[in-house]
């Protein structure tokens, strides 16, 4: 698989086509994901992916927080189209808090795991894609 430089930025977040069906989202510092946010999100996502499934690799920047509202919405089956898992990559205890609440509380519907280190990450959504 090679990477393509497929990159969208608004003022709340990256998505970037990382390799073929690997998209990351990277929540930019400070950012407060709203329903409009997280359904924006997903829209890119699907874009950045050309219409086909895809796993997520999402990459929380410092002070991020998502909207009760927002959080259920991305857990839920209705939510989810095209994308088969997610893998949150966690480097501060905030977004660990953060994570593991998503985890336990919102109960994503697709497979969603958290990690500290990328390549375990890219690994595990890797074996998704076959």
């Amino acid at each position: 698989m090679s990477a393509t430089t497929s990159k969208i930025s608004t003022t709340k977040f990256d998505v970037t086509l990382l390799e073929d069906g690997i998209v990351e989202n990277f929540i930019k510092s400070g950012a407060v994901m709203e329903i409009e946010d997280v359904t924006a999100l997903k829209k890119h996502n699907f874009a950045t992916a050309e219409n086909k499934p895809y796993v997520i690799l999402v990459v929380p920047g410092e002070l991020v927080s998502f909207t009760s509202e927002a959080r259920e919405l991305a857990a839920s089956k209705d939510f989810i189209e095209a994308a088969m898992a997610k893998a949150l990559l966690i480097n501060s205890i905030g977004n660990k808090i953060m994570g593991n609440f998503y985890l336990n509380v919102n109960k994503p519907y697709i497979k969603t795991k958290i990690f500290s280190d990328r390549e375990k990450a890219l690994l595990w959504l890797r074996s998704f894609l076959k």
